[in-house]
């Protein structure tokens, strides 16, 4: 809990605590070493699951701070078929110990890279073909490397009231994974009892739909729940000279494709607590080019923002089993055979709610301390995000926290603001430094402003 009475305290520049100071300067004197590392996982991107390398240089790093560290191999990895590898996770947790008895504070980076094919026009492209870190994980794990030092520091010269844990999550984007990182990440906190003094959980996401400056953060839901599922359709198949006498799945795919965007378009406005939903892709089964195909997957994903998500996801779920049913049917009306059925639905990430006002307005000073000229965007995030697992209710606690977007364009560096996961994603790295003093000097302002009775 914070001290209400005092967040008014580090409200101007001229108010920015001693400890500020020191997370803002060398921040900026780490950047050298942070971009290094940067490139370093910018070139050698790995999947979910897959961060082995990865994972190595974090320990290595931490190590050489004399870093405790508390946990290593978090999580287990699955191959690209979904099956379960030996050998263990890839996450890593932390702890840099203060001097004093305060809560303490939970700061996350996630690792893992996408299955995305990097322009080699890039600079620093991915030296791993067809993966590449086109999130700015990479940029997440540097900059949370970075701050750790930062904090060391602090810690080294007593001025650490309280614990940080350090959260290096693999799996964010859950590539080939049943469970998220997120999961895995606190199922090991659980287990260790590590979140039972926890005050907060912090993490950042570098954004290019966003210029450098610009902040994405609100109080309330922040993000919504995300979700998937399968539509499966099964045939007989045929020969092609047949086409228009036999069930054609691809034709009932594209139908049903068209219809469930015009039901969903309108809803899609996800700033007034709507739903988004969208085909990912269709993978129809194998075959030659004078053959109708007897199987189709078509994958959806579901992003809902309303409070009441749970029950507008069954609602979503009803709807769409009533376009497909529909489509069928209008399919098979002249045509001789069946087509066989499933929706396989999936749960994803929840939604990500700030319900401490206090916090969300420490995290708002903090960032406008942190970053030049910081405007704060109260939007709603129309991404996932699997940071909504580290909020939620254990052992009859809820674990209130923060998560921000941080602007990564530039488009006077010709750093153009666009999506994420395009094989042409790019930041300005400078924004490491940005990552970096946002993370310690959180910490800082967050342990000044505790109610410590």
């Amino acid at each position: 809990m914070l001290n209400e009475k005092n967040l008014g305290r580090i409200e101007q520049e001229k108010e920015m605590s001693e400890d500020v100071r020191f997370c803002l300067e060398r921040a900026k004197e780490l950047f050298p070493e942070m971009k290094e590392n940067y490139i370093d996982f910018h070139q050698h991107p790995e999947l979910g699951g897959e961060e082995f390398e990865t994972a190595k240089k974090v320990e290595a790093y931490l190590k050489s701070l004399d870093i405790e560290i508390v946990g290593t191999n978090i999580g287990v990895e699955y191959d690209r078929q979904g099956k379960k590898s030996p050998g263990g996770g890839t996450g890593i947790v932390a702890i840099i110990r203060g001097s004093g008895e305060g809560k303490s504070v939970l700061l996350r980076a996630d690792m893992d890279a996408l299955p995305i094919q990097e322009n080699p026009n890039n600079p620093y492209p991915s030296k791993n073909p067809g993966v590449s870190h086109a999130c700015g994980h990479d940029a997440h794990t540097a900059g949370l490397m970075g701050a750790a030092k930062i904090l060391k520091e602090r810690a080294d010269a007593g001025r650490l009231k309280g614990d940080v844990i350090l959260l290096f999550q693999p799996s964010e984007e859950k590539a080939y994974q049943k469970e998220s990182g997120a999961i895995q990440m606190v199922r090991f906190l659980e287990e260790k009892r590590l979140r039972e003094n926890a005050g907060a959980v912090f993490g950042l996401h570098v954004y290019t739909d966003l210029e450098r400056g610009e902040i994405n953060l609100k109080e309330g839901m922040q993000w919504g729940s995300s979700g998937e599922l399968d539509i499966v359709l099964k045939a007989d198949g045929g020969h092609v000279m047949n086409a228009y006498e036999i069930p054609n799945i691809k034709e009932v795919d594209a139908a049903i494709t068209v219809e469930l965007g015009k039901l969903f378009k309108e809803r899609s406005k996800v700033e007034e607590g709507g739903a988004l939903i969208a085909s990912t892709g269709t993978d129809f089964s194998v075959g030659g080019y004078n053959i109708v195909r007897s199987e189709s997957t078509a994958t959806w994903v579901v992003r809902i923002t309303s409070p009441e998500y749970k029950k507008m996801s069954n609602e979503i779920y009803e709807e769409i089993n009533a376009v497909v049913k529909q489509e069928v049917e209008k399919h098979l009306k002249d045509r001789k055979g069946t087509i066989d059925v499933e929706i396989n639905r999936r749960h994803g990430y929840r939604p990500g709610v700030h319900r401490d006002a206090n916090l969300v307005k420490l995290a708002e000073q903090t960032i406008k301390q942190t970053v030049a000229n910081a405007t704060i965007k109260g939007e709603i995030f129309k991404g996932g995000e699997d940071f909504a697992f580290y909020l939620e209710k254990f052992r009859d606690k809820q674990i209130d926290g923060i998560f921000m977007m941080i602007g990564a364009a530039n488009t006077e560096k010709r750093i153009k603001k666009g999506p994420h996961h395009t094989p042409n994603f790019q930041i300005d790295t400078e924004v490491l430094t940005e990552l970096a003093a946002t993370h310690s000097s959180f910490v800082m302002n967050y342990f000044d402003n505790q109610l410590t009775s």
